[in-house]
């Protein structure tokens, strides 16, 4: 049975908001089981403000207004439960997507300075779509994870999805970054194979492994196979015609590897495909 009651000055300042976080625990803790201190509260609470507060949360948990892109989406004709999957995915929101822009506009700034440093975008900038993938994926960076998963989707599909969304987004800012580079503006096209290559070989590995690991391991092969090529002046070797015919050749490799598994592909989302 409750014996004591919180006074008139601590029930006074915390429904001000300025009791400090001890008492305000206390008080919380306290109000749960006494009806005499709610009561003595409620005089302190303003009705009308109240019911507007919970108005406004009770609408927009029944009614949550769909963002910018999810009406864009729509109009698209992408259904609505693929319209809120693609625009929750972490990858899609501005300040990943200004963080991006901003590594490869600085990384093309500095390359009109050294060529030397075209070398280096050259091997990074295909980084960045697999990176947004990898993000799209990271569990403590999408609130959306455990959602996503109940989702109506199998794994396989949940993945070319946002898989989709993230390189709809990141290859253009890749490529415009190409552009800005000096000289001709080959890179920008060169840039677009090992792209696709990469991202199909990733998506096929993730029958394997997790999509974070698997973005991580061909990542990392990326780097090891092209930046001592890159960096020595060998360019042609590493995005010549020949290269681009290789890339060219896992992209369409990967694509049929799903293609032909999709009845049969698990991938590591927490469930099977």
């Amino acid at each position: 049975m409750t014996v004591w009651h919180l006074d008139p000055d601590a029930i006074r300042r915390y429904s001000q908001g300025a009791a400090p976080p001890e008492l305000a625990a206390s008080a919380e803790a306290h109000l749960m089981s006494c009806a005499a201190c709610r009561d003595v509260l409620s005089s302190h609470v303003d009705a009308r403000r109240a019911a507007t507060i919970w108005h406004e949360v009770v609408d927009r948990v029944d009614a949550p207004r769909r963002s910018g892109l999810e009406r864009m989406l729509a109009r698209l004709g992408v259904a609505e439960t693929t319209a809120r999957l693609v625009a929750a995915t972490p990858t899609l929101r501005a300040p990943w997507l200004l963080a991006v822009a901003g590594v490869l506009a600085l990384a093309a700034w500095a390359a009109q300075a050294d060529e030397r440093l075209l070398r280096v975008f050259l091997v990074v900038a295909p980084l960045g779509p697999l990176a947004g993938v990898a993000v799209a994926f990271a569990g403590r960076l999408d609130p959306t994870r455990e959602i996503g998963l109940a989702a109506p989707y199998s794994g396989l599909r949940l993945l070319l999805i946002r898989t989709a969304a993230v390189l709809a987004v990141t290859v253009p800012i890749v490529a415009a970054a190409g552009f800005a580079l000096p000289g001709s503006n080959w890179p920008a096209a060169a840039l677009l194979l090992p792209t696709a290559g990469l991202t199909c070989a990733a998506l096929a590995l993730t029958a394997r492994m997790t999509p974070v690991a698997a973005i991580g391991v061909v990542a990392t092969a990326w780097v090891l196979l092209t930046a001592p090529i890159t960096i020595a002046g060998h360019l042609d070797l590493a995005f010549g015609v020949g290269a681009q015919i290789f890339w060219l050749a896992v992209a369409i490799g990967g694509g049929t590897w799903l293609a032909v598994t999709r009845n049969t592909f698990t991938i590591k989302l927490g469930r099977s495909a």
